[in-house]
């Protein structure tokens, strides 16, 4: 296994149990329309409301959540956000956001899904669309990439990408 690979591998084995519950239920949420909100994940993953309170707080601070107040609901997750961004995601017909243009096409991608993503050039500004068919890029501008700074996993994902 490559270096790249196992340092992947060690920052997937860093999260906890409650950690990989609690996201993926807030994803699979914010997939659905309804973001979830804290007084529902006890309940709903069958774990105690000081389980779920760590489990947020950890992955908050690691920039993998974004919460929003009153109430306390998870408006953005590993990526896709229900408050907008510069990366705009048409997804199952629902209207999300996504935190950066990786994620953007990203998610629709593992998901094998149909989306169209809309954001602008980080260098000029220039509106760019492309489109997704069963989670493979069918329609985009001759020549466009995406940009990505080398990753530091210790550093917050959603505040440097």
């Amino acid at each position: 296994m490559s270096e790249w690979a196992e340092e992947i591998e060690r920052y997937l084995a860093s999260f906890s149990p409650e950690e990989v519950a609690v996201s993926r239920y807030a994803f699979r949420a914010i997939l659905a329309g309804a973001p979830a909100t804290l007084t529902e994940l006890p309940g709903a993953l069958s774990l105690s409301p000081a389980a779920v309170e760590a489990a947020v707080r950890r992955l908050t601070e690691r920039g993998i959540m974004a919460m929003a107040p009153q109430p306390q609901r998870i408006v953005g997750v590993r990526g896709l956000s229900s408050v907008e961004t510069d990366h705009r995601l048409t997804l199952g017909g629902r209207q999300l956001y996504a935190w950066c243009a990786v994620d953007g096409v990203g998610i629709p991608a593992a998901l094998r899904a149909d989306a169209r993503v809309e954001s602008r050039c980080h260098h000029c500004g220039v509106p760019l669309s492309l489109e997704l068919k069963g989670g493979a890029v069918v329609e985009a501008p001759e020549g466009l990439v995406i940009w990505a700074a080398e990753r530091d996993l210790s550093r917050s994902l959603r505040a440097y990408t």
